[in-house]
């Protein structure tokens, strides 16, 4: 049974979701919101007949009957957008983050409870096939007790690529990029952080206004990250190591390798089997496992594993994270979230 998927964003992002629900075999598009005309020409010249074109979201409402809605917008609008569509009746799922600010993913989250709808972050990063290999590993307690680990991002990237909005935003790489980061390392080990220490800053050639470039190290209760994370490399490049007691594991995104403790090299390890589709690189990687996440909720009632009120604890990652950069300290997750009811969970 198809679901009826009403989305929302036609950017560059929104195109590639527009393909990949055009090639699933669970769900239809019926209607592609985007307040530009020429987002919306494109996403029509690309899908074709078959689904509306919308300038804005009550119209959209207005005319079409959706299961779910998709919204693909800039991060500023997520927690409103969300909201409305909840309010509408739809099982919602949205791009990273959640919301901005601790304080809208709160009001998301009730809002959500109070319809009995379910909100799905589209963390599509914990479903790539080595991200499930380190996952699984790690649940397995293959390298036995962990130690620390370090993980780098550098990216070639500049403002322009994500849309004039993104050169323009405080934290850019901290909240947009970061934030998928920081939701990886909450799998892998299996619990949030408590404390994170960030600094940031532009580099000479930067093209940012602010924060191109992110360092930060994050306490977990047994395990300590550095992370780095960089807009404007002068390529991309992405490797992860985790140190245990049994030996290392390494990561480019693409291959795991291990080194047993005591050798001098790394071995190929094979990479889990996932989902069609989300063995491809960025930008399809993840998202078969994401839109059957969305399709299970809206059928099924299945809680997703990015759920928001999972999610909302990578939230809490990048306010303490931009906290601890304004403030100069380091600061304990629980000064900027703590549910009345706490479950520790990842």
């Amino acid at each position: 049974m198809s679901i009826k998927i009403l989305q929302i964003g036609a950017g560059i992002r929104g195109r590639h979701w527009a393909q990949f629900i055009k090639g699933y075999p669970d769900a239809d598009c019926v209607g592609i919101v985007d307040p530009d005309a020429a987002a919306r020409a494109a996403a029509e010249k690309m899908l074709g007949g078959g689904c509306g074109y919308f300038a804005d979201l009550d119209s959209a409402l207005g005319s079409v009957r959706p299961d779910a809605a998709l919204i693909v917008s800039p991060s500023i609008l997520h927690a409103d957008l969300t909201v409305r569509c909840l309010d509408a009746g739809l099982t919602v799922m949205v791009e990273k983050p959640l919301a901005t600010t601790i304080a809208e993913g709160r009001r998301v989250l009730d809002r959500a409870r109070a319809v009995g709808k379910q909100v799905i972050v589209a963390e599509n990063y914990r479903f790539w096939p080595a991200e499930r290999t380190i996952k699984r590993l790690l649940e397995e307690g293959f390298l036995g007790r962990i130690d620390n680990a370090m993980m780098i991002d550098r990216r070639n990237q500049p403002s322009t690529v994500e849309g004039p909005w993104f050169g323009k935003i405080d934290y850019p790489q901290l909240q947009e990029i970061a934030t998928h980061h920081f939701d990886s390392l909450r799998g892998f080990f299996g619990s949030r952080p408590d404390s994170i220490t960030v600094r940031v800053w532009n580099p000479p050639w930067t093209d940012y206004k602010h924060g191109a470039h992110t360092e930060a190290f994050i306490d977990f209760a047994h395990v300590r990250v550095q992370y780095v994370g960089t807009l404007l490399s002068h390529r991309y490049g992405f490797s992860m190591w985790i140190e245990g007691e049994k030996g290392a594991l390494w990561t480019n995104r693409k291959f795991v390798a291990f080194r047993p403790r005591g050798s001098r090299w790394f071995r190929p390890m094979r990479n889990d089997k996932v989902p069609k589709g989300d063995e491809r690189p960025y930008p399809q990687g993840g998202t078969t496992s994401l839109l059957n996440s969305l399709r299970d909720a809206v059928l099924h009632g299945k809680s997703a594993e990015t759920r928001g009120d999972d999610n909302i604890w990578t939230v809490a990652m990048v306010e303490a994270g931009q906290t601890s950069d304004r403030e100069r300290r380091t600061v304990q997750l629980s000064e900027v979230y703590a549910p009345a009811a706490d479950v520790r969970s990842g």
